[in-house]
């Protein structure tokens, strides 16, 4: 079980080497890694024995595990162009790279496919219905007498999608988003659907907005970064001081109710010790003097608690995020198609902060610092 779990996140870490030998156009020790990366990450997943692993009882293995036949086939047919390349003379550049997007794609595609629980998670459509309801008391108040369809809607994309009916399950859990209601589940479909049909900015969009409500989702954030590489701009970020990074990253570990409970609980904890040290105090000891460093220790981790559920409050209310949708968007120098100058292209799937609006027009900046104008049609905001 631990080995199936922890499948694609190593196969993710050896095309990450992959990715990098391919950057320096290091021909035999990428396809090393790439065969390596594949053979591992099935092995991992179907818990297979490598010595014993050849074409044929992989495809069939993945078959057995709902897994199509078309992705099976291509999944035996990169392992062989693999076998080939690594004893053959350099094909060039453009080669590997096709490899190495369709390994990340069919890895994708396997574990996709071989996780069909995860779209009815806690508890499956009507539970999850039942929640997003809750949460739109309006919504269910114009449409009293139709409380079934939202859940219909849902049901049916989840069948249009295990059916490989990409757009039928994006109009279906588009129709409940188009309703008002919301969850981290809903989203992440909608940007898997979206991928499945390769409108990558959509897809980063439908993520970032589950990543908005739960940051802790650790599926989302997967399927995100696979997505960032799939488009056309690299932004490098400003560096930030570490602290910040390991701070984010630890905030990041649980939604933000689980925060505020804990920090109820650390709270509660920290009060009970300081009624058993000042209870103890008059006759000293050792008890008393634990009880005042744990109660110390307990406040301090309560306040921790309480910052991170702040955080991820304040991220929600406060972000002007958005993407990028259209194909080719040129950046200007001002808010002006005519007198403004072009300072640089943006391509769809770019994610950018919106600092100031004027008409028609979005003051936006980069990971990188840069700034300029777009038109608000060529942006959608997470």
């Amino acid at each position: 079980g631990a080995r199936n779990r922890a499948a694609t996140k190593m196969a993710r870490r050896r095309l990450a080497q992959a990715g990098d030998f391919l950057s320096k156009n290091l021909y035999t020790a990428f396809y090393e890694e790439l065969h390596k990366a594949l053979q591992g990450f099935i092995a991992d997943k179907l818990t297979m024995d490598l010595a014993s692993m050849n074409r044929e009882n992989i495809a069939a293995a993945l078959r057995e595990n709902g897994v199509s036949d078309s992705v099976a086939d291509e999944f035996t047919s990169l392992l062989d162009a693999c076998e080939y390349a690594r004893y053959s003379p350099s094909s060039g550049h453009e080669a590997m790279d096709a490899h190495y997007r369709s390994a990340l794609s069919v890895i994708t595609a396997i574990d996709s496919s071989m996780k069909p629980a995860r779209h009815t998670r806690s508890g499956g459509p009507a539970a999850l219905l039942a929640l997003l309801l809750t949460l739109a008391p309006a919504a269910l108040g114009r449409a009293a007498d139709k409380t079934a369809y939202p859940d219909s809607l849902w049901n049916a994309g989840v069948a249009a999608y295990t059916d490989g009916r990409w757009d039928v399950s994006l109009d279906a859990w588009n129709g409940i988003a188009a309703l008002g209601l919301e969850s981290c589940e809903l989203y992440y479909n909608i940007g898997n659907a979206y991928a499945k049909t390769g409108d990558w900015a959509h897809a980063i969009l439908s993520y970032e907005r589950a990543r908005r409500l739960d940051p802790s989702d650790r599926d989302v954030a997967h399927n995100l970064a696979f997505a960032n590489e799939m488009i056309q701009d690299r932004i490098e970020e400003v560096p930030e001081f570490f602290l910040v990074t390991w701070a984010r990253a630890l905030c990041r570990k649980l939604p933000s109710n689980a925060w505020a409970v804990l920090f109820l609980v650390l709270l509660a904890a920290a009060l009970a010790l300081a009624v058993v040290f000042f209870l103890g105090r008059s006759r000293g000891g050792a008890a008393s003097r634990a009880a005042f460093f744990s109660g110390v220790a307990a406040l301090l981790l309560a306040l921790m608690c309480l910052g991170f559920a702040s955080w991820q409050k304040s991220d929600y209310v406060h972000d002007q995020a958005a993407i990028v949708v259209r194909a080719v968007a040129n950046v200007k120098s001002s808010p002006s198609a005519e007198s403004a100058k072009d300072l640089f292209v943006l391509h769809e799937g770019t994610k950018v902060r919106i600092l100031d609006q004027v008409g028609d027009w979005n003051n936006i900046e980069l990971a990188d610092g840069r700034q300029g104008w777009l038109r608000r049609t060529d942006l959608e905001q997470i």
